[in-house]
């Protein structure tokens, strides 16, 4: 009679486990496919240092890295899986440092940048346009309220030198 007390102790409380791992797994929702798109999209960016290599408008033509529409866009920037990004001149200065993200559907990326001490100077969101492991386009506009005029903003993983 023992045994069988134990042994229905253990089947009861193996039960009660399974029961609550059940009502546990029911809670967590996963990840949609969209997100989980664009998480695993924006690890592309991730373990690189990536180079803008050029800018161009809204019929394709390049703008020059001086034209000061695109210039504070030139330059290197290294994005951290904890979702801080520190980003250079073109020269290897540091010019910014912050946090950035993906929305769950990948197609914005937001950057806070701050300064030395955390505090957020600004937040800028742009267009996802393309983003591979070999190449991350991002969109802005010049002007907010005008989106038939824009910048493509181009940028390559940098190769070993």
């Amino acid at each position: 009679m023992r045994k069988t007390t134990i042994i229905a102790g253990i089947i009861a409380a193996a039960y009660s486990f399974s029961a609550l791992a059940a009502t546990t797994d029911a809670q967590v929702k996963p990840l949609t496919a969209t997100a989980q798109k664009a998480a695993n999209t924006a690890d592309y960016l991730v373990g690189k240092t990536w180079v803008t290599t050029e800018a161009l408008d809204q019929d394709g033509k390049a703008i020059p890295a001086t034209d000061e529409s695109v210039a504070g866009f030139f330059g290197l920037a290294n994005y951290e899986k904890d979702g801080s990004v520190k980003m250079y001149t073109p020269e290897g200065k540091l010019k910014l440092q912050g946090d950035w993200s993906f929305s769950a559907d990948g197609k914005t990326r937001t950057l806070t940048g701050k300064n030395d001490k955390g505090e957020v100077l600004f937040t800028r969101v742009v267009e996802n346009i393309k983003v591979t492991p070999d190449e991350y386009i991002y969109r802005v506009y010049p002007k907010p309220d005008d989106k038939s005029h824009y910048a493509d903003i181009v940028h390559k993983p940098k190769t070993a030198e």
